[in-house]
């Protein structure tokens, strides 16, 4: 039983199995005591009224009612002392049969009638000592009083004894909670129980496979996205949770399927990238091998291909650190406009080279930042600006506390490209608008390293021409 929609259904059917047949076990204890509290209420009021009508009665009133309803004078029935009174109208006087269907037990208790008046009878105190229990005739004795059940003709009798002078009025019915009827309550009872596990059984059923049906979908979509397919997106719908996961399974695809596609457009990227500079060398080495190729240019050519391969391994070494978090950052105090004059002389031979003019603006800019890698960060953009810009141009260093923006005189960004201008390769890709020596990773550096010191970098293009790069960072604690 390993799966969930059979589990389900099993647990579901459980609980609703154990409610009902409790429900049925305590039903049927508190009917059971009900109906008998009811019938013992019952007997018990009757036993007293009709004992109250006894006692009320005087012997010649008695024997006057006692003509004229044409039952025999006081005393005559069976156990009754002389004198006693008669029984008042509706009772069975002991040694008399009773209406019509009554069943008359041994020793004169009646039984009930089919129909009609529950049977009374008004006995002699000797008399109702014989027919009620031997603790029931003490009690009786003692108090007045008598109620219990007793087994009488084979079936079991509710009853309720009063005394009334010296004669005792005997009320019973019988117990039908130990009955017949009361087992064909019972039959039906069940009957109706059966029937409604039949229905519980249906709704887990159904309610299992709504449940599973949502958990069977995302097994089949995990199971494409496995195999290396963009699966469907998940239908949400169902409850809170099911819906919550439909919507992280949905995003995590995506995510997924977007990091696929990066990283098939960096292995093109790195490969082409990687390819050129290496086809340069070996071009300028068989050439100098055949003699063609002026030993000094080639190897000016040589070193410069060398030197794009090697910043091009350092950036794909620094993202991989990067995203496996294995790159050190700290926070101290830095100056940024310290950093961006170190930037300006680490690439000035580069700017000299391109013709194009540096400058630093701002004074003191306190933040809180790694120094090398804040270092890091202005040179790459610097360096950027430096490729992108036409000879003759300024590049320019604005500095301010927590903040560094760097501003080229280049092309500048297509507006629908900014949003995506730090993702690997992008502007390269993208009709060639990043820096025609650039490897495609500078950007993306920025970002990273920028994002791991707490700060955040964006890109805009000037009014006049060009792009500008800023980085925030923390301010100085």
């Amino acid at each position: 039983m390993r799966s969930l929609r059979t589990r389900l259904f099993v647990a579901i059917l459980g609980t609703v199995l154990i409610a009902v047949g409790a429900s049925l076990a305590l039903g049927v204890v508190l009917t059971k005591s009900a109906v008998r509290e009811t019938i013992r209420n019952d007997v018990e009021g009757q036993a007293e009224a009709v004992a109250a009508q006894v006692a009320r009665l005087r012997p010649a009133s008695a024997r006057r009612l006692g003509g004229r309803a044409g039952l025999p004078p006081a005393g005559a029935a069976r156990g009754a002392p002389p004198g006693a009174p008669p029984p008042p109208p509706g009772a069975v006087p002991s040694g008399q049969r009773g209406p019509p269907g009554a069943a008359r037990p041994p020793g004169g208790l009646p039984a009930a009638p089919a129909q009609g008046p529950q049977p009374v009878a008004v006995l002699s105190l000797s008399a109702a000592a014989r027919e009620l229990p031997a603790g029931a005739a003490a009690q009786l004795r003692q108090t007045g009083a008598a109620d219990g059940s007793a087994e009488i003709d084979g079936r079991s009798q509710i009853y309720a004894a009063r005394r009334a002078g010296r004669s005792v009025v005997l009320v019973t019915r019988p117990d039908v909670v130990s009955g017949d009827d009361f087992r064909r309550y019972l039959s039906a009872l069940l009957i109706a129980s059966g029937a409604a596990a039949l229905l519980a059984a249906a709704a887990a059923a159904l309610l299992a496979r709504r449940l599973t049906q949502p958990l069977r979908r995302l097994g089949q979509a995990a199971g494409e996205l496995a195999a290396g397919r963009r699966p469907q997106p998940v239908p949400r719908g169902g409850t809170e949770e099911l819906d919550e996961l439909a919507v992280a399974f949905n995003g995590m695809a995506e995510q997924l399927a977007l990091a696929r596609d990066a990283e098939r457009a960096v292995l093109l990227s790195v490969s082409h990238d990687l390819r050129t500079p290496l086809t340069s060398i070996r071009g300028y080495a068989e050439g100098i091998e055949d003699g063609t190729v002026e030993p000094r240019q080639a190897a000016a050519v040589v070193g410069r291909e060398a030197a794009r391969l090697e910043r091009l391994v350092g950036d794909l070494l620094a993202l991989a650190r990067l995203r496996q978090g294995v790159l050190e950052v700290e926070r101290e105090p830095v100056d940024l406009a310290a950093v961006a004059r170190e930037a300006e002389e680490r690439l000035r031979p580069r700017a000299h080279e391109a013709g194009v003019e540096v400058r630093v603006q701002g004074g003191a800019a306190p933040a809180s930042a790694d120094h090398g890698r804040a270092l890091q960060v202005v040179s790459n953009l610097l360096d950027n600006a430096i490729r992108v810009s036409p000879r003759g141009a300024a590049v320019t260093i604005a500095v301010a506390p927590g903040e560094v923006r760097v501003a080229d005189r280049g092309p500048g960004i297509p507006a629908e490209e900014i949003p995506r201008a730090f993702e690997r390769f992008h502007l390269r890709a993208a009709a060639g608008h990043g820096s025609p020596e650039g490897a495609g990773l500078g950007l993306a550096i920025v970002r990273e390293l920028t994002e791991a010191m707490g700060g955040s970098a964006s890109v805009e293009n000037l009014p006049d021409g060009g792009a500008q790069f800023t980085i925030r960072l923390p301010p100085r604690p």
